[in-house]
C-alpha cells in the first residue's frame, strides 16, 4: 500500500481554496464523506496552486494535495476516472496557477474498509476522546482495491499495487511512497 503525493518537492506545492467560506463544507463532503452532494455540485470550486507551481511544472503532476479535497488533473480522470468510478467521485473544479485557470478534479473517495492497524497506531487521549496521533497500516489486507478510506478515520486513505501500476500504465505523474 502507498501513500500519493505530488511529483514536485517544494514545501509550497499544495493547493488551497479560493473562496475560504467553502473549505469547511468541501472539508467535511470530501474528507469526512458527509454532506450534500447536490450543493458541492452547484458549487465553483476554485483552488489557488502555491507558490511552488508555475505553469510548466503543474503539467509535471497528475496529483496535487489540499486541505479540503484531493485533486487530481484532468488527464488522471480522462485516462482512469472511468476505472476507478466504483471507489472515487470525480467533481469538476479549477486551479489557478500564476492567473491561467487550468481544468482539475476533486475527488471523493467513496470506498471504506479497515486499513488501519489500530494496535499498532499511535493515539492520544484528548477530552476523553481516542485521538489517532500516527497510523500504522494493515498489512494483511487481501481485498482487491485501487483506493479507499478507513472505516473509522475517515480522513486517512492509501493507494493499492493495482492503482499505482494503473497510473504508471497510463504514465500518469505521482509520487508513491510505501507504507
Amino acid at each position: 500500500m502507498y501513500k500519493i503525493n505530488t511529483t514536485l518537492f517544494h514545501p509550497n506545492c499544495r493547493a488551497i481554496i479560493k473562496d475560504t467560506a467553502l473549505d469547511e463544507e468541501m472539508f467535511i463532503f470530501f474528507k469526512m464523506n458527509l454532506g450534500n452532494e447536490e450543493k458541492i455540485r452547484k458549487m465553483k470550486m476554485e483552488f489557488i496552486a502555491g507558490k511552488g507551481y508555475t505553469l510548466k511544472n503543474i503539467k509535471k503532476t497528475d496529483y496535487i494535495f489540499t486541505f479540503s479535497a484531493v485533486l487530481f488533473s484532468e488527464k488522471f480522470v480522462n485516462n482512469i476516472g472511468e476505472t476507478l468510478k466504483e471507489e472515487m467521485q470525480f467533481f469538476p473544479c479549477k486551479v489557478i496557477c500564476n492567473d491561467t485557470t487550468l481544468d482539475w478534479y476533486a475527488a471523493k473517495i467513496t470506498h471504506q474498509f479497515p486499513i488501519i492497524d489500530e494496535e499498532m497506531s499511535e493515539y492520544y487521549n484528548s477530552d476523553g476522546e481516542k485521538v489517532l496521533d500516527f497510523a500504522k497500516f494493515r498489512t494483511n489486507i487481501e481485498d482487491k482495491f485501487y483506493i479507499a478510506r478507513d472505516y473509522k478515520e475517515i480522513t486517512e486513505f492509501v493507494v493499492s499495487d493495482l492503482f499505482k501500476n494503473l497510473c504508471e500504465e497510463n504514465e500518469l505523474k505521482l509520487d508513491f511512497k510505501e507504507l
